[in-house]
């Protein structure tokens, strides 16, 4: 499990730490663990718990981080300005992967 994405769901859902742990009946401490991704595995219990008191399914605590993307892009506002994107990358990063993630993000932002 991604802890970011737990992290970014309770924000946007306006719930703290705090307000969470007491929702789950899950230590804060261990809440905090999850989302700097200290803790990956959380039990199923705990995945119950997290979704349900963040209104959504399991499946969506936990999908795949490409799903994620297509998701995340699909939310992006139309933008009637420029985008300055600059990415720093040595010879060997430069993999066949990586362009294809970035020709991906630009077909991303290009698509409206």
């Amino acid at each position: 499990m991604d802890g970011n994405k737990l992290k970014v769901m309770r924000i946007e859902k306006g719930i703290s730490l705090n307000k969470l742990s007491e929702l789950t009946g899950i230590s804060k401490s261990y809440l905090s663990l999850i989302e700097r991704n200290i803790q990956k595995n959380p039990s199923i219990d705990i995945l119950n718990k997290l979704a349900k008191a963040l209104e959504m399914e399991v499946e969506d605590l936990v999908r795949r981080e490409q799903e994620d993307k297509e998701l995340f892009c699909k939310r992006i506002p139309s933008v009637k300005s420029k985008i300055k994107l600059e990415i720093e990358l040595s010879g060997d990063q430069l993999t066949p992967d990586k362009l294809n993630q970035i020709k991906e993000l630009i077909d991303a932002l290009n698509s409206d």
